[in-house]
């Protein structure tokens, strides 16, 4: 073996390690980002969770409502015959309400309604309550998915002849209950009725829910009218709170 031979072989032995090292790290690396991709498709599958009942709704309506909308299951349920729609304004903006066989009586309008045309993903239910001769409460959710809040408001309807003007003011609207005797506790009563005891019952009857109307899930829910009457409320607990702690004067 010459002399050049043998350099030229000594240099392939040295070369050799090397060549398993670079494969051992390639090895390593695909390792490394096989873990990435499945730790990145977990996290991915964890946050597409959904996190309460209203997500499950949005969720479930968004994937179906422009083929078999799910909430065609509800019984009594309607949807307008001409969705799915490919209008511009209608397309992304679906909704649907309860048949007047299926709506408890002195209730009217029970709607659901979704906007997926938003980045903050809307979705909402309604409804009306008659308290008086052409007077009607609305009360109605926005849920936002984004952000996971569900927001509770109350409005008042005015039926006149053929036209009905609804007032959003706060002071009128709080005149027109104290003015029909209607409470925070009714209105929560209302609420509950329709949204819970009606609308996501009637949701865990069609999808298999981790939820139920008395367990949302994880959601902030912050309502118009909780604190209206706060102050007439703690006006009359100071003053019972007085009658029972000062006894009554002698004649």
């Amino acid at each position: 073996m010459t002399a050049s031979t043998r350099q030229a072989t000594m240099a392939m032995s040295r070369l050799k390690p090397s060549g398993r090292i670079g494969d051992n790290m390639k090895k390593i690396l695909d390792l490394v980002a096989l873990f990435v991709i499945i730790v990145s498709s977990c996290f991915y599958f964890f946050i597409q969770q959904p996190k309460n009942i209203f997500d499950e709704i949005y969720q479930e309506t968004e994937k179906t409502y422009r083929s078999n909308n799910i909430l065609r299951n509800i019984d009594g349920f309607e949807i307008r015959p001409d969705w799915p729609s490919d209008g511009e304004y209608s397309k992304y903006y679906p909704f649907g309400t309860y048949n007047k066989n299926n709506t408890p009586e002195d209730y009217f309008e029970i709607e659901i309604g979704f906007n997926f045309a938003t980045k903050t993903q809307l979705s909402s239910i309604s409804f009306e309550k008659r308290i008086g001769p052409n007077v009607r409460v609305r009360l109605w959710n926005k849920y936002t998915r984004k952000d996971r809040v569900l927001k509770k408001f109350v409005k008042i309807g005015l039926k006149k002849a053929d036209t009905e003007t609804y007032i959003e003011d706060e002071a009128q609207v709080k005149s027109y209950l104290e003015q029909y005797g209607i409470t925070a506790k009714d209105l929560d009563s209302y609420y509950d009725e329709i949204v819970n005891q009606k609308v996501l019952k009637d949701w865990c009857t069609i999808y298999d829910s981790k939820y139920s109307p008395t367990n949302y899930g994880e959601v902030k829910v912050e309502t118009q009218w909780e604190n209206w009457w706060r102050g007439s409320v703690d006006i009359l607990e100071n003053i019972l709170w007085i009658e029972e702690e000062i006894p009554p004067r002698m004649s």
